[in-house]
């Protein structure tokens, strides 16, 4: 199962995503939560204490290339728009 959490801010999107995600892993399911928020607080919301090993996505280089087709640089490069999601 799939789920995404959108619209416009302040309208408690990340308290409904923690709520989900908590839910969901206390019935037992497995649950990867992604925060795609500038701010990053749905970390805190979940009582993440060590953010240290949080990594942005736009951090994980190696990734972008394996899923976009994408070069390490450059500029104009070409890259898939449609990139695999079944993770």
């Amino acid at each position: 199962m799939k789920i995404a959490v959108s619209g416009k801010g302040g309208v408690g999107k990340t308290t409904l995503s923690a709520g989900l995600a908590l839910t969901f892993a206390q019935s037992g399911r497995k649950v990867f939560a992604i925060d795609a928020d500038p701010a990053c607080n749905l970390a805190a919301a979940l009582g993440c204490q060590d953010r240290s090993k949080i990594v942005h996505v736009g951090e994980m280089k190696e990734l972008i290339r394996e899923r976009t087709g994408a070069p390490n640089e450059g500029y104009g490069v070409f890259f898939k728009m449609n990139p695999q999601v079944a993770d």
